[in-house]
């Protein structure tokens, strides 16, 4: 559940980044983080699942 957070987190911080913020460059890197933690954390739950 905590990492499902962490990723919502990073998301929200690069929407508030982008959009509201107007920042560029290295505020994409939140992106990057919350997709390879989204990633990271539906491959165990699939595994999981499997065991």
């Amino acid at each position: 559940m905590y990492v499902r957070l962490l990723a919502a987190s990073l998301f929200a911080a690069w929407l508030v980044g982008k959009f509201v913020l107007g920042k560029e460059g290295f505020v994409h890197i939140f992106l990057l983080c919350a997709v390879a933690v989204g990633v990271v954390q539906l491959v165990h739950e699939r595994r999981a699942a499997r065991g």
